[in-house]
C-alpha cells in the first residue's frame, strides 16, 4: 500500500519526533545515497556517529559536506557509535558487511541497508541478537552527490523490516516530506525490476533515438536536447493520465503503413535497433487495444511486426 506524507505535520515532526536529536545515525558506505542521506539526518536534528568507506576519499567527501572535521573509523567503530546503522553499500556487501560489525550493534540498534531488490533477510542473525531491521530504498536516480542531496527529500521509498525498524522509517520519510511503499522481501526482486523498467530502461530508450539521429549527422547531445521536450510531455501525460491512455503515434492510429517504414528504414541504417522496435511495438499494440483499436487493425500491425 502506497502512503504520502501530510504536509500537516508539526514543526516537531519535520525536525525530528522528539527523539531524533538522542539517535546517533552512521554510515557505512560514502557513496551518493549514503551521503545524501547523512546529509539530511544532519539536517533533521540527527547525530551523526560517524561514516566511514573502505574508500577513504569518499568518506572525506560526506564529511566535508557534512561541515564536519573528518574522522577516519573503522566501520567497527562506527557500528560501536550507532542506534542507527546504515550499510549504504553495494548490494553484494550489505551481507558480509553486516556479519562483520553486528557483534559491534547494542541490542535494540536499528540496522538499514538501501538496496531495492534485497529485504531484510540479508541480516542474518540480527533477530537473535535483539537488532531491529530496515529496508530502506529511494525510488530515485543520483546521478552526483549535489544531486542526491537535492532530490532524495520528497521521493518515495519501498520499506520492509520489524515493527520498530518500519516506525523509523516511516517517521525518516514523513521528516523528508516523502512517501512510502511497504514491499515485502519475496517481492522486491520484481518491484526492483519495475524500478528499471522506469529508469534504465529510458537510458536505452534514449540511446537509441540518439544512435539514430548520428544516422542522420544530427549530434547526440543536440538530438537529446531536441528530443527532451517530447520526453518529458510523454511522461507528463502518462502520469496524469495513465499510458494507455495517453498513448499517440502510428501504433495508436493502426497506421501500419508507417510501421512497415520505420522497419525498414531501421533495418537498412541501424538494424541494431530492430529487434527492440519489434518488441515495444507489439507492447504498444497490446495498449492501444485497450484504447480502442480494432481487432483487424491489431491483426495487421502484428503480421508487420512478426513478419
Amino acid at each position: 500500500m502506497a502512503h504520502r506524507s501530510s504536509d500537516s505535520g508539526t514543526k516537531q515532526d519535520r525536525r525530528g519526533d522528539g527523539r531524533s536529536a538522542n539517535e546517533r545515525v552512521g554510515i557505512i558506505g560514502a557513496g551518493r545515497t549514503g551521503t545524501a542521506l547523512a546529509w539530511h539526518c544532519s539536517r533533521l536534528g540527527y547525530r551523526i556517529a560517524g561514516v566511514t568507506d573502505k574508500r577513504a576519499k569518499q568518506a572525506w567527501i560526506a564529511y566535508g559536506l557534512l561541515k564536519k572535521s573528518y574522522e577516519r573509523l573503522k566501520a567497527s567503530e562506527v557500528a560501536a557509535r550507532s542506534d542507527v546503522l546504515l550499510l549504504t553499500t553495494p548490494d553484494a556487501n550489505i551481507g558480509p558487511v553486516f556479519v562483520a560489525v553486528k557483534r559491534w550493534l547494542r541490542p535494540k540498534a536499528i540496522v538499514v541497508h538501501c538496496s531495492g531488490v534485497l529485504g531484510v533477510e540479508v541480516f542474518k542473525g540480527a533477530a537473535e541478537q535483539r537488532l531491529e531491521t530496515l529496508a530502506l530504498h529511494p525510488i530515485q536516480s543520483f546521478s552526483s552527490h549535489a544531486q542526491a542531496i537535492q532530490d532524495l527529500a520528497g521521493s518515495f521509498f519501498a520499506l520492509e523490516g520489524t515493527a520498530r525498524g518500519l516506525r523509523f522509517g516511516r517517521k525518516l520519510v514523513r521528516q523528508l516530506g516523502g512517501g512510502f511503499v511497504t514491499i515485502e522481501g519475496r517481492n522486491r526482486p520484481l518491484y526492483h525490476a519495475m524500478c528499471v523498467f522506469a529508469s534504465n530502461f529510458e537510458n536505452v530508450l534514449v540511446d537509441a533515438a540518439e544512435t539514430i539521429a548520428d544516422k542522420l549527422g544530427i549530434s547526440r547531445r543536440r538530438a537529446a536536447r531536441m528530443l527532451a521536450p517530447l520526453m518529458r510531455t510523454v511522461l507528463e501525460n502518462a502520469v496524469e493520465y495513465g499510458a494507455s491512455s495517453s498513448l499517440t503515434g502510428p501504433i495508436q492510429r493502426g497506421d501500419d503503413g508507417t510501421v512497415a517504414q520505420h522497419l525498414a528504414a531501421l533495418q537498412d541504417r541501424a538494424p541494431e535497433l530492430t529487434d527492440i522496435y519489434r518488441v515495444l511495438s507489439l507492447r504498444l499494440v497490446e495498449s492501444a487495444r485497450c484504447q480502442g483499436l480494432s481487432s483487424a487493425a491489431a491483426g495487421r500491425l502484428r503480421k508487420v511486426l512478426e513478419r
